[in-house]
């Protein structure tokens, strides 16, 4: 049995909301993530560039969703009285579709530097003479970030869901338009 353009509509709406959830949680849990230590003599190089993309990237996502969640009340609202603006539904498709390639873009930087990151701190450096517990302290720093960006992994397939959605409702949409031809 197919689902209804309304359940669709409801599930898109969910997802964006669990979406922008998760990404607000990554964003929070990033600039939550503190070393133990004080590294200013090192100008501070363990803030890895990728990780201000990541943030950068759940920023995009939570604004391009935010602006898109009146859309999916509206339709969700008016589904049965009209049928949805295939311009309306066109600009949610392209937008999901962009907010998921920054979204998968950050979530590949933010793991690959970090596992980068971890591999030199255990293996490429020499921690012999260390007595104050940096590559601990470091590692431990490294590890929240995996955290942080794996609630953006969970954003980004969220985002995949809604693309996939959106698609479906506009072809769909397009569906209904030559049926009525």
């Amino acid at each position: 049995m197919a689902l209804s353009r309304k359940a669709w509509v409801a599930a898109v709406l969910c997802a964006r909301l669990l979406m922008v959830a998760f990404l607000a949680m990554s964003v929070e849990l990033k600039y939550a993530n503190h070393t133990r230590l004080d590294y200013s003599s090192w100008d501070n190089y363990y803030q890895l560039q990728s990780y201000t993309y990541a943030v950068a990237a759940a920023v995009i996502g939570m604004v391009g969703n935010a602006l898109q969640i009146p859309v999916a009340v509206y339709l969700l609202c008016t589904s049965k009285r009209t049928p949805p603006s295939v311009l309306a539904l066109d600009i949610s498709m392209y937008t999901d579709i962009v907010v998921t390639t920054v979204l998968a873009s950050g979530v590949g930087a933010g793991f690959g530097a970090t596992k980068d990151a971890l591999q030199i701190i255990k293996h490429g450096v020499d921690w012999t003479n260390e007595k104050n517990g940096s590559r601990d302290d470091l590692i431990r720093f490294f590890n929240k970030g995996n955290v942080a960006i794996s609630l953006l992994l969970v954003g980004m397939v969220l985002s995949v869901f809604t693309t996939v959605a959106s698609a479906r409702l506009r072809a769909r949409a397009t569906n209904d338009d030559l049926a009525e031809d």
